[in-house]
């Protein structure tokens, strides 16, 4: 049974996992391979080293996981960029998860609680190897609203304008 629940400390490690996992599955044996672990290092010892204080110190925050009977095979983070607009971060799904509507339900949840907190936009930052993610987000409502080459990727910047 999946649950979309709130990041709890004991979840830190299969988290780190899942991002470092969900990073290399489109880079791995790939020219971006020593890039994209680059950016895997400094994420682990930036926001992903301390989950409760980057996103669970202010309640505009949070962190959420997707549990598959008892196994982490997602999460999400939102941070408030401002008092109109938060910002979407480490979106992951694990591969063995994909396409089960496990991503759908953490959007839904980051949704509901950026209605909750009052703010009217979410944006995020991508990059085009994530393919299935930016056709997700198409779908969900998101709109491309930059680009710009970042070696041989593009990184892509994408907004959803909130319904009030």
């Amino acid at each position: 049974m999946l649950t979309i629940r709130t990041f709890k400390l004991t979840d830190a490690e299969d988290v780190r996992q899942l991002f470092t996992q969900g990073m290399l599955d489109f880079a791995q044996g790939t020219d971006l391979e020593n890039r994209v672990r680059s950016y895997i290092d400094r994420s682990l010892s930036d926001d992903l080293a301390d989950i409760p204080s980057n996103y669970q110190n202010h309640p505009s925050n949070n962190f959420w996981v997707a549990d598959l009977s008892g196994e982490v095979k997602g999460m999400v983070g939102i941070q408030k960029h401002n008092d109109d607009e938060a910002e979407l971060r480490r979106m992951s799904v694990a591969g063995d998860a994909r396409r089960q509507g496990i991503g759908w339900k953490l959007l839904e949840t980051v949704e509901d609680f950026c209605h909750e907190q009052g703010y009217s936009q979410i944006f995020l930052t991508t990059s085009s190897p994530l393919v299935a993610a930016i056709a997700m987000y198409q779908r969900y409502g998101f709109q491309l609203t930059g680009m710009e080459q970042y070696g041989q990727m593009s990184i892509h910047r994408y907004l959803k304008k909130l319904e009030r």
